[in-house]
């Protein structure tokens, strides 16, 4: 048996997706989900999308004591919380940004380095 070695024609596809960020949500949790469909994710988008962190259930300085406790007390039985210190760290960031005060979906502003960083809410 020999084996030739041919080029393999290749084609390239361009696909543009244009969808809005509720549809992308939409995406993310079909309604037909019914019990399994995320409502918190809904909410939290839908104040993302409005600019609105305030008046605060959990403040974005509150979460991250909160999630420092957490980490403190998996060291202090040798377990590492990786997962929560880096939820800690971008609590900080959030709030290093001026969303201290915000809502803890505010620390959605912690994604960027160079972008969304004013205290909108």
């Amino acid at each position: 048996m020999k084996i030739t070695r041919r080029p393999v024609p290749t084609i390239a596809i361009r696909v543009t997706v244009t969808m809005t960020a509720f549809q992308v949500v939409d995406v993310w949790t079909p309604s037909w989900c019914g019990p399994l469909d995320m409502g918190y994710l809904r909410v939290m988008s839908g104040a993302i999308l409005a600019g609105r962190f305030t008046p605060p259930n959990v403040q974005v300085t509150t979460a991250a004591q909160v999630a420092n406790l957490i980490v403190e007390a998996g060291e202090s039985h040798g377990v590492r919380l990786d997962v929560a210190a880096a939820t800690a760290e971008r609590f900080r960031r959030a709030a290093e940004k001026g969303h201290g005060q915000s809502d803890l979906v505010a620390s959605y502003h912690a994604s960027f380095d160079n972008g969304p960083d004013r205290a909108d809410g």
